[in-house]
């Protein structure tokens, strides 16, 4: 998930769960809303409506519903202009449209439109947090590539499975943003400190191996690391590795619990938050903040935060955990060298990388899904997909066109090792972070609330958080399955 939409996924999903009774701005009227179901529960669905027939001559109209995820930025809603008329000029029979609606306000105003019956035809580009919260609502395209015989064998296969849901297939893999450490050189140069390894091979680059580079990478106002006697954790001007960007479910898919990011079991009925790889994971966790200090607390990352625009571009963090839609973000005109490293390994001896995806849905009640297949197929062909992902800036799931888009990662990121963006499509973390799960709403905010007590030091004994967000999660979905 992009950074500038984490705190409002946080924050609207709860309310994106509770339909408008009308929506204001955009360029397009929205119906009222009819139904207001519980917050996380499936969303009530009108009928499909009746496909319409252009009158002869036009165009059938395939509006793309921009404000989900990124796209909304001045430069990206005239790409997509562009983007727009180049297609309109070369169909004789579709005819397509942005919508462009502002992130805060989009997740009310799609399920407003999906009651009054008045569907967009594709929406995105979707998160996987995004496609989990409204799943309920889109269209299972497993038909139309059954029909065309729609060839996937040039898609990443990791980034496949990203698409595929309980009973349904989604959406075509439009992006992916692999997950990995940005590392600053210049503090391991000072600090004496060997780079971490880039070869997904070397087993030696574990999360023990991290704390222990981390901790003499970590400085006191007097110049001392976290493993020398005297270091005042009271006075920390620099550390050694930096999460806050994460969700709990995300920091957790390294240590290799059997379900990964998923903190249920396989159908959904069971709470496995507290599972012995998440209570590993979380503990180191809750010590590198408040006893070995080389994470900073909550109240360091708000100071911190207050004087940087991210935690890695204060120049104060040795490593930072992120995606490569933070390379855009976060590394224009930095004042030190840097480069990326892999997650590491746990103590399974296994590598798990978290990442982003993003993709275009098709409303199941939406008018016109048979043109919004062909959009949607023209939007991720290996013509058009590096251009789509220049817009939204990420990495194209395509095979056939990874040689050229290197090329152009390397002109604008000529410091970066490409080699770990791309091996780390192999780790990805499945099930993901922020893949589905019953009443997602309350889950996400018990986890959240639970990793705050971690943060502030309200509670550093981590199976004990885990314990009780366990109880937490599992009477969310007794209440969920009592109903369903």
């Amino acid at each position: 998930m992009k950074r500038k939409n984490v705190i409002v996924f946080l924050s609207a999903i709860v309310a994106a769960s509770m339909l408008l009774v009308a929506c204001g701005g955009g360029t397009q009227p929205v119906a009222p809303a009819t139904t207001a179901p519980d917050s996380g529960q499936p969303t009530t669905i009108p009928p499909a409506a009746t496909q319409e027939q252009p009158a002869a001559g036009a165009k059938a109209k395939v509006v793309i519903f921009i404000g989900m995820g990124t796209g909304t930025d001045p430069e990206q809603i005239t790409k997509q202009e562009a983007l727009a008329k180049r297609f309109n000029e070369t169909h004789d029979k579709i005819e397509i449209e942005f919508m462009i609606v502002p992130t805060e306000e989009a997740y009310d105003r799609y399920l407003a439109m999906v009651a009054g019956n008045n569907a967009p035809q594709l929406v995105g580009p979707n998160g996987v947090n995004t496609v989990a919260e409204f799943l309920d609502t889109w269209e299972d395209i497993t038909p139309y590539i059954q029909k065309d015989n729609y060839d996937l064998s040039d898609f990443y296969g990791p980034a496949v499975v990203l698409n595929q849901y309980p009973g349904k297939n989604v959406g075509l893999p439009l992006g992916l943003y692999p997950g990995f450490i940005y590392y600053n050189k210049d503090i391991y140069d000072a600090g004496g400190v060997a780079y971490p390894p880039h070869d997904y091979n070397d087993k030696a680059w574990t999360y023990a191996k991290l704390r222990e580079d981390a901790m003499l990478l970590t400085l006191d106002k007097n110049g001392k690391n976290a493993t020398e006697a005297g270091f005042d954790p009271a006075n920390i001007v620099q550390y050694g590795y930096d999460d806050s960007w994460a969700t709990f479910r995300g920091m957790m898919v390294g240590w290799g619990a059997p379900n990964v990011g998923r903190p249920t079991t396989e159908d959904y009925k069971t709470a496995l938050v507290n599972s012995p790889e998440w209570i590993t994971g979380a503990q180191w966790y809750s010590d590198g903040i408040w006893k070995d200090y080389f994470i900073p607390d909550s109240a360091a990352v708000t100071a911190r935060d207050a004087n940087a625009a991210d935690p890695f571009g204060s120049g104060i963090q040795a490593m930072f955990a992120s995606f490569t839609w933070f390379m855009a973000e976060g590394l224009a005109d930095l004042p030190f060298k840097y480069d990326i490293a892999p997650m590491p390994f746990n103590d399974k001896g296994t590598r798990i990388s978290r990442i982003n995806s993003d993709i275009f849905t098709i409303p199941a009640s939406a008018k016109n899904k048979q043109e919004a297949w062909e959009v949607m197929k023209w939007l991720v062909s290996p013509e058009n997909i590096i251009e789509v992902c220049q817009i939204y800036g990420c990495l194209p799931p395509r095979k056939s066109v990874e040689t050229q888009f290197r090329s152009l990662l390397k002109e604008t990121y000529p410091q970066l090792d490409l080699d770990v963006i791309y091996n780390a499509i192999t780790y990805l973390d499945a099930p993901n972070h922020e893949g589905y799960v019953p009443d997602i709403a309350k889950v996400e905010e018990a986890l959240t609330n639970a990793l705050s007590r971690i943060n502030t030091g309200e509670e550093k004994d981590a199976k004990k958080v885990l314990d009780d967000v366990n109880a937490e999660v599992q009477k969310i979905l007794d209440e969920y399955w009592a109903t369903h």
